[in-house]
């Protein structure tokens, strides 16, 4: 249910009140007549969130003055219910329900979150000249313990629209130059409900008594990750808008940097959420565009977009390296490393140095930090070994690329209209897992291998193969977190392509219809990637693994109105 309420107190002040409350859930039974005389699974999950806010709302105008602002309240709470209910040994095959089984388990959960917050919000203008706002907003919840629980985040920001200026006329080659800059804080909060705190699963039975085991560790130090943003920027345009542009400079700090981090096995876990430390991103984006022809009912327009990033740890509390893995996956298919002074998104592991042509045996740099020629031999004059147990990790790549964007065009005449979309990355490395899976020397004797692993294979009459030799069975994997599978991560591809065609107004409305469109539209068409094995297009992280790829789309359609 949704309600929405205004009320304007005065002319120029509006109380706005909403409310949402949401219930809904799932619910479906598995029978299994073949197992166990008969089993049933019944599963049911309600989900309730409640939304509700409150805000007063102020717009005046004075001369050449403008000034808006806004105070509010907002609450929202979350909370999600689990139950499962397993019989097995039923007494009729007709009767599929858990209650008439002669064996009953069942196992249920129930979380939750909730959150409050005191915001506000100062805009001015004079002239629509100069510009200049301020936002607080307190926010508190229940994910943190109470005395982390509160955070403070405000922002301000300030532009300057030089077009309004007197000076500008003698400038008409000039038809937009905006400067503006931004300062704020914010926070992020614990993917957790309740990560702070030590919980207890009462999953655990005895001798028909309840029992329960410890499933977290306890860390009311946890807080909100705190980012301080700052943004410069300038927006020009020249020639009535015929070319126009963007660039901004982004710098973003974050700290107490939330992650999950190892521990000792000793405390029973093998990891924990922490605060850990701080990391900086800062870059420039660009982006231009314009309009190339403009003529005789031609029009060609064209744009590109780039995103200049750099990451890196500034700081680790404590000062030791943090080993982390890829979150969107559950095999850890990639190992990261946060240390300072590198990236934030830096690959950890064996750095492969090839093939030795002369056996087909995997090579693997030693990295000795106190020896680089340190190894069992050397390999184009550092130290090397054919066992990974004897080398050391290290960061053997970098996730993040030097330059990412976007190139469109478009072009239309007389109704016709044609336009396509380009997508880039330039630099950054890609750890495929799934190629790693099927590139296997001999360990998953039973897996079937890829064919270019087969191509480029060492054997004695193919000693310039790229890949080991491959053996019956291998009892020691040997790809571990290495190099062997991270790729250049480059790529272009052709994201959107449109073509349509609008019939003459005259020609439809014999018809009765007053627009009609004729549209195909396509996507992922073509791809040029350094790697060629795989999508490149892969997440933040830079890693694939048995994910369905971005396959390609067409659709045609016609699109009439009345």
């Amino acid at each position: 249910a949704n309600q929405m309420a205004i009320y304007a107190i005065l002319r120029k002040i509006q109380i706005l009140v909403n409310f949402s409350s949401k219930r809904f859930g799932f619910y479906h039974s598995i029978y299994k007549g073949s197992a166990d005389n008969g089993n049933v699974n019944e599963y049911r999950t309600t989900y309730e969130k409640m939304v509700t806010s409150t805000t007063a709302n102020y717009t005046g105008t004075f001369d050449k003055h403008t000034v808006g602002a806004m105070v509010g309240f907002e609450a929202e709470k979350n909370k999600t219910d689990y139950v499962r209910a397993t019989g097995s040994n039923l007494a009729v095959s007709t009767i599929h329900t858990v209650s008439t089984a002669g064996t009953q388990t069942s196992a249920g959960y129930s979380w939750g979150n909730s959150m409050v917050s005191v915001l506000s919000k100062l805009d001015y203008n004079y002239d629509e000249r100069y510009f200049i706002s301020g936002s607080y907003r307190r926010d508190g919840s229940s994910r943190l313990s109470k005395q982390e629980r509160w955070g403070n985040f405000w922002s301000v920001a300030g532009a300057w629209n030089i077009m309004r200026e007197g000076f500008m006329s003698k400038y008409s080659f000039l038809s937009n130059l905006r400067i503006r800059a931004s300062y704020g804080i914010n926070g992020t909060l614990p993917s957790d409900n309740y990560g702070y705190m030590s919980l207890m699963s009462y999953t655990s039975k005895y001798m028909g008594n309840p029992g329960g085991t410890i499933t977290t560790v306890t860390n009311d130090k946890l807080s909100w990750e705190t980012s301080y943003n700052t943004n410069v920027g300038i927006d020009f345009g020249f020639f009535g808008q015929r070319l126009r542009g963007t660039v901004e400079y982004f710098n973003r700090d974050s700290k107490n940097l939330l992650q999950d981090v190892p521990i000792s096995m000793v405390t029973g876990f093998s990891s924990t959420l922490r605060n850990v430390g701080c990391i900086n991103n800062h870059g420039v984006e660009v982006e231009l565009s314009g309009d190339i022809i403009d003529s005789k009912g031609w029009l060609w327009s064209a744009g590109v977009n780039a995103t200049f990033l750099r990451s890196e740890v500034k700081e680790l509390y404590g000062g030791a390296d943090i080993i982390w893995y890829d979150p969107t996956s559950s095999d850890s298919r990639a190992q990261y490393v946060y240390r300072e002074g590198q990236s934030t998104l830096a690959f950890y592991g064996y750095e492969w140095a090839g093939v030795d042509k002369t056996n087909g045996k995997n090579v693997y740099y030693v990295n000795d930090p106190k020896n680089g020629k340190a190894g069992d031999f050397e390999y184009n004059g550092r130290g090397a070994t054919y066992d990974y147990n004897n080398a050391n990790y290290t960061i053997i790549g970098n996730a993040v690329p030097k330059v990412y964007g976007g190139i469109n065009t478009s072009v239309s005449y007389k109704g016709i209209a044609l336009s396509l979309g380009f997508t880039y990355k330039i630099g950054g490395d890609l750890y495929d897992g799934a190629y790693m899976d099927v590139a296997d020397d001999g360990y998953y004797w039973e897996r079937i291998r890829a064919k270019s692993y087969y191509n480029n294979l060492w054997t004695p009459d193919h000693t310039n193969g790229t890949e080991p030799r491959i053996e019956g069975v291998d009892l020691d994997d040997p790809q571990q977190y290495s190099s062997r599978h991270l790729f250049n991560a480059s790529y272009l591809r052709l994201k959107n392509l449109s073509l349509a065609y609008a019939l003459p107004k005259a020609m439809t409305r014999k018809a009765f219809i007053e627009n009609a469109r004729l549209f195909f539209t396509a996507s992922n068409l073509w791809t040029i990637a350094k790697y060629k094995e795989a999508d490149p297009e892969v997440s933040e992280y830079g890693t694939r693994g048995w994910e369905t790829p971005i396959g390609k789309t067409f659709v045609v359609g016609v699109e009439l109105k009345f």
